[in-house]
Order: structure tokens, then C-alpha cells, then sequence
């Protein structure tokens, strides 16, 4: 059974899939180009990529690794099919539709779990991140590509402050990284800012 914070997620991004590109594609697309390149390359990675939406980073991942693509929304779900078939790589990249704390996949599945703008949009960030960390392996990267809230203290508080307000339209602007990284389980190796402007953050992290 949905839960009812998920349903509401869950119909934002119906409702935004087919104009998900345009609003989110070019803008956001250099972040989830170097969250690819930050990956620790080899040949038959296992790699799972929690909010993969409408697919815009399944042309990045090298045709040799094991990619499965999951998210809430079947709406956006079925706009990734569309995109992973046009460019013939239905046999590397696998679509679920799943929740994010939730998984079903057996403990140390993956050794690359990627998170593209995903945790500010989850009603469980911690429940989230303790998943993510079930299904990679003692040695695999989390890597988290998401805003966070501003270490700034002004920009702290004026995110704390519109986040009740963002909230309604599906996202938070007041995610703290140590205190979801705290409660999940995960070590920081790596944070690096991305896009323009650059409030978005790169994060590299592990088992703790």
C-alpha cells in the first residue's frame, strides 16, 4: 500500500513527466553528467539509480555495466522506456517502479547506487538512506546529487523558512546533509558543487 505522503510524490511527478524535460533536463543535466563521471569505473559494475525519471542519465552509463533505473512514478517510468529503447539500451539499463525506502533487492546488490535529485523529494530521507546503504556493498559509492541546506546561516534560514512552502509542490529546502547522513548510516569521502547556480551538491559517501 502507498503511503499517503508517497501518493502525493507520487502524483506530482505524474503530472510533470511529460514536461519534465523541459523544466528539469538541460538545466540540471551537468550534475547528473559529472555524477556519472565521479563513478569508479570498471568493467560489469552492478549499478542502481533510485529516481532515474524520465532516463536522462541512462546515454551516460557505459554499455558493459548492469544499470537498474528505479522510481514512484510510472508516469515518468514510462517516459525512460521510450527514451531507453530509442537508443537501443534496453538490454544494459532495467526499469522497476519502486519506493525508495522500500527496495527489493537483497542486502549488498549493487556496488554504485546513484541518487539523482531524489532526497529532497522523498517524504523519508533517513528511511531512504538506510536502504541505499542495505543494497551497496561494504565498499560501493553512494553518491547523492541533491540541495542541501545552506551551511550559510542567512541562507539556512531563509531556506528553513520557504521550505513549508516548496513542501506543498513536492520538494524541501531545508535537508541537512550531516543529520541525513548521521542517520543513515553513510561517511562522506567527497562534496562538490554542480550546476548553475551552484546549490546543488555532489556528495560521495559510504558505509559507515
Amino acid at each position: 500500500m502507498v503511503s499517503t505522503a508517497n501518493a502525493f510524490v507520487q502524483r506530482a511527478y505524474d503530472r510533470l513527466a511529460k514536461v519534465y524535460d523541459v523544466f528539469f533536463g538541460a538545466i540540471l543535466q551537468p550534475g547528473r553528467e559529472r555524477a556519472v563521471r565521479s563513478i569508479a569505473a570498471q568493467p560489469g559494475l552492478r549499478v542502481l539509480e533510485l529516481g532515474i525519471g524520465t532516463g536522462l542519465t541512462a546515454p551516460l552509463y557505459s554499455r558493459d555495466w548492469s544499470v537498474v533505473g528505479v522510481d514512484l512514478s510510472s508516469a515518468m517510468l514510462i517516459q525512460a522506456h521510450r527514451r531507453i529503447t530509442e537508443l537501443g539500451l534496453a538490454h544494459a539499463v532495467h526499469l522497476l517502479q519502486a519506493d525508495g525506502a522500500r527496495l527489493p533487492f537483497d542486502d549488498e546488490s549493487f556496488d554504485v547506487v546513484l541518487v539523482p535529485y531524489v532526497m529532497s523529494v522523498v517524504p523519508d530521507p533517513i528511511g531512504v538512506g538506510r536502504e541505499l546503504r542495505r543494497v551497496c556493498r561494504p565498499s560501493g559509492q553512494i553518491i547523492l546529487l541533491n540541495h542541501f541546506l545552506s551551511q550559510d546561516s542567512l541562507g539556512a534560514r531563509l531556506e528553513r523558512w520557504i521550505s513549508p512552502l516548496t513542501t506543498r509542490i513536492g520538494f524541501r529546502t531545508d535537508l541537512s546533509l550531516q543529520w541525513l547522513l548521521s542517520g543513515a548510516g553513510l561517511r562522506l569521502i567527497d562534496i562538490s558543487a554542480v550546476n548553475v547556480p551552484r546549490i546543488w551538491k555532489l556528495v560521495t559517501c559510504v558505509r559507515d
